[in-house]
């Protein structure tokens, strides 16, 4: 800050063993200061907030693999194991990608963490489930479906957007969105939004 106090800090190592067919493999050491300017609830669940001023030093470890991009079908996966503020926290993740040329791909990615805090403060577990789809139909007109459920913010959302290029760099997009409660899959919120962009080259 202006008084030369530091409010963040990083330092890291790591090790990348790159294969032949592009797939590779990580080992990371993560050290980190943090220091916070409001009260902050690490869970984001309703518990019990650390307060504002508080010093956290952390450290971590973490492991990535990345398989060969170039094949239609190709995963990614990681874990990681890591202090947390003042608790500790464990992470797994995998993303699956299949290509159906020349029209699109598909794609999935799971995410898994446990965070475990002293008393008073919560500890929790949750999952992110993202889906994806795209879809080329033409050179100019592309479909692209997210879906998401997040366990943590307890949602479901659904945003699919289609886009026209009806010129180079300008772009015609139709986007609808929509929220809903996991438990009774009720509508939350929905939108539909209609952007257009032009390229004037003057």
């Amino acid at each position: 800050d202006l008084d030369w106090k530091i409010t963040d800090q990083n330092y890291s190592i790591s090790y990348d063993f790159i294969f032949n067919n592009r797939s590779y493999f990580a080992l990371n050491y993560n050290y980190n200061y943090t220091y916070l300017f409001f009260s902050f609830d690490p869970t984001n669940s309703g518990g019990e907030r650390l307060p504002v001023g508080s010093e956290f030093y952390t450290q971590g470890f973490s492991m990535n693999y990345n398989s060969d991009p170039r094949r239609l079908f190709n995963f990614s996966t990681s874990v990681r194991t890591e202090q947390y503020f003042n608790g500790n926290r464990n992470n797994a993740s995998l993303g699956l990608t299949y290509r159906f040329q020349p029209y699109g791909q598909f794609s999935l990615v799971v995410d898994y963490n446990d965070i475990m805090l002293p008393e008073p403060y919560n500890s929790t577990t949750f999952w992110l489930v993202s889906p994806r789809l795209d879809v080329a139909f033409t050179r100019d007109i592309f479909l692209t479906t997210f879906f998401q459920y997040n366990q943590q913010a307890d949602n479901i959302n659904l945003n699919t957007r289609l886009q026209w290029r009806f010129k180079p760099v300008s772009d015609l997009f139709i986007v609808y969105s929509e929220n809903y409660f996991p438990e009774t899959l009720g509508s939350k919120t929905r939108a539909l939004v209609l952007k257009i962009s032009y390229w004037l080259n003057v």
